[in-house]
């Protein structure tokens, strides 16, 4: 199989900056001023989004119908917020509840819903030293008519996560069950049916700590997580399952988003990071030929080494040498 190693010195090139600056006005033409970002580090961050100082400016439109984002979150995860309004926004502004500063996120991926509702997404990015046990987001959309909307709030609950050298994390929207699989080349795999991955001393090298709504019984958490302690020579790859859609018929599908943490920066493997599946789909009990890859990583001398690049998206258990033994029914 044909690949491309992509060296690690590139990742950078991968990553979207948040810029600061402290003008609060959308529509501002004013020479904008750098300011630290005070929300970033210790709490979340949004990719694309400006970082302004102050407090978020309220109105009186009433325009937004919905904020769907998962109500559970962890520290070092990644979670999709969808805002949804009557009226036409151009920028949406989030911040944190009790904190100074804001983002300023300008909707540029509009799509109109069935019911006639403006659709837009925003990638919330949560801090590994998140040690909040909520997280109370405030929100105000700009109109495109110059007005602003009232001030909304979300709180969301933050489940503590194990983060370790490297630290792989599933978010979806939808009471379904989705499942994360890492597997190591021709060796194991991680996943609801073998939670930890050993090495040849049989010492535990990495877990799945968190797993959600196992064969539909609903926890309400949607998020997944495994962390390594140390990292071990070879190649993994990652898949995201659903392996039940555990609401009702007609339903639209899951919503998910996976994050990649190596020492503290976040790693894209691939533009199927984030995606949705069909609305019709209805699980697939974990059939391994409709698991969905989202990308593979080698590890060399210990460390993170390159992003290896497949020529597909999805992989059966016999192209990296698994026994169907492997195969676990919930």
């Amino acid at each position: 199989m044909k690949k491309k190693i992509l060296l690690f010195a590139l990742l950078g090139g991968f990553m979207l900056s948040t810029t600061a600056c402290s003008s609060d006005d959308s529509n501002s033409g004013t020479e904008q001023v750098e300011v630290p970002n005070t929300l970033k580090d210790d709490y979340f961050n949004i990719e694309g989004a400006t970082f302004n100082a102050g407090s978020i400016e309220s109105g009186t439109a009433e325009a937004i119908a919905e904020i769907n984002v998962n109500n559970f979150i962890i520290n070092g995860g990644k979670a999709i917020m969808t805002v949804s309004s009557t009226a036409q926004l151009q920028s949406i502004h989030i911040g944190l509840k009790g904190h100074d500063g804001y983002y300023d996120v300008k909707t540029s991926n509009e799509n109109l819903t069935r019911n006639g509702l403006y659709s837009y997404e925003v990638i919330l990015d949560f801090s590994q030293d998140l040690i909040l046990d909520i997280v109370g987001l405030e929100l105000v959309g700009y109109i495109t008519d110059g007005t602003r909307t009232i001030l909304y709030f979300r709180e969301l609950q933050v489940i503590p996560a194990g983060t370790g050298e490297l630290q792989i994390s599933l978010s979806w929207d939808r009471e379904d069950d989705v499942d994360l699989h890492l597997v190591k080349r021709n060796v194991d795999r991680i996943y609801y049916g073998s939670r930890q991955l050993h090495n040849a001393d049989g010492e535990k090298i990495a877990e799945l700590d968190i797993d959600s709504n196992p064969a539909c019984r609903i926890d309400g958490i949607k998020n997944e997580n495994i962390y390594f302690d140390r990292l071990e020579d070879g190649v993994y790859s990652i898949y995201v399952d659903l392996y039940s859609k555990c609401e009702v018929s007609g339903s639209a599908g899951s919503k998910y988003i996976v994050n990649v943490m190596y020492n503290g920066t976040s790693i894209r493997l691939s533009d199927h990071m984030i995606g949705k599946f069909d609305d019709t789909d209805p699980g697939s009990g974990n059939n391994e030929s409709r698991h969905v890859l989202i990308g593979s990583f080698s590890v060399v001398n210990g460390s993170f080494s390159s992003v290896v690049e497949e020529e597909a998206t999805t992989r059966t258990l016999d192209t990296f040498g698994l026994s169907k033994k492997m195969i676990y029914t919930k």
